[in-house]
């Protein structure tokens, strides 16, 4: 009957839809048994010497996103880790050029539009240091700032609050390079006469 026809039909409906449910439910617990497996934990050591296992997730010049076997997910600066866990790291998540070119440097300005002399400092803990040159001193303008690296630009922070940018055209900085900086549309253009280590102010 047409009864009897629909009801082998539903039959074997269910069958393929169960079967079709366990093939999708299988491939998810691969998935799963895949991602743990690439995630290659690893014991890190940080300056201090404290040890922790973990994952790396990513990484930026800024900050390093380690997830534990817990679940748990620890945002660190790089600078904070052991030299070699930080070579580990950048081999990983390659610097960019820019990064490499102006952290842990001290650069100088001959700002054009005065006869300032400007000092921009980057240091390798993310730590971000400016002030003014005056008869060989240098004169520091503000403290408890950071750095973050966007593309070609730097923004500068004193907590949230964005308080300066920079912009480069080169993302191999060198002596003779033209640098803006500023907040607002108009910036102000200066030249890098030096490029140094970085040092205390």
């Amino acid at each position: 009957s047409l009864c009897w026809r629909s009801c082998k039909y539903c039959e074997r409906h269910n069958k393929i839809m169960k079967g079709f449910i366990l093939v999708g439910f299988f491939l998810f617990i691969q998935v799963l048994v895949a991602d743990e497996v690439e995630l290659e934990y690893k014991t890190w050591t940080s300056k201090a010497g404290t040890k922790i296992k973990a994952s790396l997730i990513s990484a930026k010049h800024h900050e390093v996103k380690l997830k534990t076997k817990t679940g748990k997910i620890i945002s660190l600066h790089p600078h904070k880790l052991s030299e070699e866990d930080q070579k580990f790291v950048f081999t990983k998540f390659p610097l960019t050029e820019i990064a490499k070119s102006i952290i842990g440097k001290r650069i100088i300005i001959d700002d054009q539009g005065s006869t300032v002399t400007i000092v921009f400092q980057f240091n390798e803990d993310g730590g971000f240091e400016f002030g003014t040159e005056e008869s060989e001193k240098i004169i520091k303008e503000q403290e408890g700032l950071i750095y973050k690296i966007k593309g070609l630009e730097v923004e500068i922070f004193k907590g949230q609050e964005k308080t300066n940018r920079l912009k480069f055209y080169n993302s191999l900085t060198k002596i003779g390079d033209t640098l803006s900086f500023g907040l607002s549309r108009t910036m102000v253009n200066g030249k890098i006469i030096s490029l140094e280590p970085a040092r205390p102010f």
